[in-house]
């Protein structure tokens, strides 16, 4: 590819006169000038050929999107073609220098041959017997340059023509654009292919378009009217089977909304709204069949403590442990953009919260969702939106029981009496059971001296080995003497016990006993309790015996007792 302006340099200077050299390197800069002007000027003409004819058209007759596009390839490529064709690739690729040469002797014929001979002659010189010859005709062809004007040797005329069409196109493009007043602006960018409504003295706006409905809902079709707005306007309805109807549109208390509905459809249609002078597109309205559920599967997975696999539940038998999450699988009848999973509490009739819906990659009928069961949950229903936007009816509420995690329970076996009596350095045992449905997570002994409500107490915190049990049974010898400080006589020491669940959803649950308490006593007193309980034991060891003698003695009575009626 050559440069569009090659330097005189590049042309051999040494056998190749300077002037000579300058003078072709003007008429081939010259004659791309010229070209890519010439370009220019036509394409200009093209585009105001083409926007003036489509915009004027366009008024009219409304042109759909597809003709403006027609027109646009037209008069776009066109003007492209031109511009590219007729002046930027000649000036791009400049003619050749025995083109440049051969032309300038054909406009100055007082050169011959001359140009061409030294043009072509310099290229090869060395070749030649007589070098001295060649440079003398350079020289006297660089003599003959110098005095003359080389400016007619590219003709003009035919860019000057272009050049004042172009003039001229734009003048009236200038004055199209005026007497199209506020319309011009909307035309033009109808013509770029945007896509906006012809600009009328009446301006409608906010048209209801395409819509997709269920069979037998009723369609509602709207519009806004701007400018000059009318009494009353038109809608032009033309059902699939042919059948066209024409329903009038009142306004309301705005005075610029009109609007009609068109009750239980049966069938598509397309329509088209015409307000004063304005028209808008024809529109489509799809009527088809609800989507519908073919087949549900529920899938639940439970709370990562309970360290339970997922379960497959049927809808009929929805009991959910809260803190799980329910994974729901459908089949639909038709093709899914989307859906929700409607949650409800106590009132099956009012949504509490929504959970996205999305559908398979590759299968659009099958679409999936899940969500978090809280307490709150009471059922569910499921919403789907068809491909087009037409929305399920409100289907069948799915009943949950939320089932709570219940908390652990712990009870202390031993002591047995809820207060005891200890010496100062006694050592006391102390047995409890914990139980968990899921995991006991943490055992703790809290204890206080002379307890008072909202006083701090220490906490003994029972080492599990690192596990979670669901049952956990302890003796601990509780050295109560090594306390710090320890308990001295006198003193009350409550004790209880707190046990934690493994519940990291919604817990942890907890569990507390009853205050125990140790009094702290003397020996002699110690002792002095010991003797009565050991005597409330022979007690009732006595007790027990003479119950026993008393129900021999009865048992006796009754096998030696006389039946009724014997004498």
């Amino acid at each position: 590819m050559m440069p569009a302006n090659p330097p005189i340099e590049k042309v051999r200077p040494a056998v190749l006169d300077r002037e000579v050299a300058r003078r072709i390197a003007e008429v081939r800069q010259r004659q791309g000038s010229v070209a890519l002007r010439t370009g220019l000027a036509m394409a200009l003409c093209a585009m105001a050929l083409w926007l003036g004819a489509e915009t004027t058209l366009d008024w009219f007759f409304a042109l759909p999107w597809l003709v403006r596009a027609l027109f646009f390839a037209a008069g776009a490529g066109g003007a492209g073609w031109l511009a590219w064709k007729v002046g930027v690739e000649p000036h791009r690729r400049p003619i050749s220098e025995e083109a440049a040469a051969l032309l300038i002797e054909r406009e100055m014929p007082i050169f011959q041959s001359r140009f061409i001979a030294s043009v072509q002659l310099s290229r090869a010189w060395e070749e030649h017997a007589s070098p001295a010859l060649i440079r003398a005709l350079v020289a006297e062809t660089a003599s003959m340059a110098k005095t003359r004007n080389f400016r007619h040797v590219v003709k003009t005329a035919v860019m000057t023509q272009w050049v004042k069409a172009a003039a001229a196109a734009a003048i009236l493009a200038a004055a199209l654009w005026f007497i199209g007043g506020s319309a011009s602006v909307p035309l033009l960018t109808r013509a770029l292919l945007w896509i906006n409504p012809v600009p009328r003295k009446t301006l409608i706006s906010g048209v209801t378009g395409n819509k997709a409905v269920a069979i037998g809902d009723d369609v509602q079709i709207e519009a806004n009217a701007g400018g000059i707005v009318p009494a009353h306007g038109r809608l032009l309805v033309a059902t699939e089977s042919g059948k066209k109807q024409e329903f009038p549109l009142e306004p309301d208390a705005t005075k610029t909304h009109f609007a009609r509905t068109l009750q239980g459809v049966q069938e598509p249609f397309t329509y088209a709204i015409e307000l004063g002078d304005a028209r808008t597109d024809d529109y489509r309205v799809k009527v088809k069949v609800r989507p519908g559920v073919l087949s549900i599967d529920c899938d639940q997975t439970f709370p990562a403590y309970t360290r339970l696999p997922p379960r497959r539940r049927a809808t009929g038998d929805l009991k959910l442990l809260i803190g799980s999450r329910l994974s729901v699988k459908l089949k639909a009848n038709a093709i899914l953009k989307g859906g929700a999973i409607r949650l409800t509490g106590s009132d099956p009739d009012k949504v509490l919260k929504s959970a996205p819906m999305k559908p398979e990659k590759g299968d659009g009928k099958y679409i999936t969702g899940e969500f978090e069961v809280t307490k709150e949950i009471g059922g569910m229903n499921l919403l789907l939106v068809d491909e087009d936007g037409v929305e399920s009816k409100s289907g069948a509420v799915y009943r949950i029981e939320v089932a709570p995690d219940e908390p652990p329970t712990v009870a202390i076996r031993w002591p047995d009496r809820r207060e005891e009596l200890l010496t100062p350095g006694a050592t006391m045992l102390l047995a409890f059971e914990a139980k968990d449905d899921f995991g006991v997570a943490k055992v703790r002994l809290h204890y206080a001296i002379d307890w008072a409500e909202g006083a701090k107490d220490s906490v003994i915190a029972f080492d599990l080995g690192g596990q979670t049990p669901p049952e956990v049974a302890r003796r601990f010898e509780w050295k109560v003497g090594k306390l710090q400080p320890p308990p001295t006589e006198g003193q009350v020491l409550d004790y209880w016990l707190e046990v934690l669940d493994t519940n990291t959803a919604t817990g942890p649950g907890v569990a507390v006993t009853e205050h125990y308490q140790a009094r702290i006593v003397s020996e002699l007193e110690k002792r002095a309790d010991l003797a009565n309980r050991l005597n409330d034991a022979m007690e009732g060891l006595d007790e027990v015996r003479q119950a026993q003698e008393d129900v021999s003695k009865r048992l006796g009575e009754i096998i030696f007792e006389k039946p009724a009626g014997t004498p």
